[in-house]
């Protein structure tokens, strides 16, 4: 009886395929490619699709010469084109307003111009009438009293005057009872200088100032003032309307 050699199973041999590390490489920066491309073109597609959105085909086909069957298809979305008609009007409506716009330009130009010249010839008016005026000269009782002239410091006014007694007897005069008063009827502050408290008879004449104080020319035209003797208050100098220089 023979006996049966046993079978020997041969190992199965797994054959491992090395790729070049190289080769894996490239394939995988080929695959990221192809990904970044459809991602690319899915993207792009996308928002030119919606940059298109409301635009349509023309009514009329230039090829086939066939009319649409809606005439009076117009986009549902998206911006409408504006006619030659309405840009044409805007463009003569912005020229006009700007003609109109220049024209009142000019014409304010010569207003103020006008203005200008009628201002400075009033002022040249006042001011000849206003040298005309001086001096001014009252008389009351014998004491005669002047106003020779009229000047601007500042917000000061100045008054040259002169004062002289002509009479037969003494004048004797208290400054701080002298009213000074603008054509609003305001009272101002003055001072004075250089004239005498009493006069003698047929005496000499002072000359002297009146300094009126925080007057501004712009708000006071005239000024107007009163100076009475003391004690007995008989004699009374009274210059009305005295203009004010500008």
């Amino acid at each position: 009886m023979d006996l049966a050699k046993p079978s020997r199973k041969r190992p199965k041999i797994r054959r491992q395929i090395k790729v070049d590390p190289a080769v894996r490489k490239t394939l995988v920066l080929l695959l990221v490619m192809l990904v970044v491309g459809f991602l690319t073109g899915g993207i792009g597609y996308f928002f030119a699709r919606q940059s298109l959105r409301g635009v349509t085909q023309p009514v009329k086909n230039p090829f086939l010469n066939v009319e649409g069957n809606d005439l009076n298809r117009r986009p549902q979305q998206g911006a409408d084109f504006i006619s030659e008609k309405d840009i044409l009007a805007k463009v003569k409506a912005q020229t006009s307003d700007a003609n109109a716009k220049k024209e009142k330009s000019s014409d304010e130009a010569e207003q103020e111009s006008k203005d200008k010249a009628k201002a400075e010839s009033e002022k040249k008016d006042n001011d000849q009438a206003t040298s005309q005026s001086f001096p001014i000269k009252v008389q009351n009782q014998g004491m005669n009293f002047e106003v020779r002239s009229l000047l601007q410091e500042e917000n000061n006014l100045v008054l040259n005057v002169a004062l002289r007694n002509g009479s037969d007897k003494p004048v004797q005069f208290v400054y701080t009872f002298l009213d000074i008063t603008d054509d609003k009827g305001q009272v101002l502050f003055s001072e004075i200088r250089g004239l005498p408290t009493e006069f003698k008879p047929k005496g000499e004449t002072f000359f002297g100032t009146i300094k009126v104080l925080d007057v501004s020319p712009d708000s006071v035209e005239r000024i107007s003032l009163t100076l009475n003797d003391y004690p007995d208050q008989k004699v009374k100098i009274e210059v009305k309307n005295i203009p004010v220089l500008e």
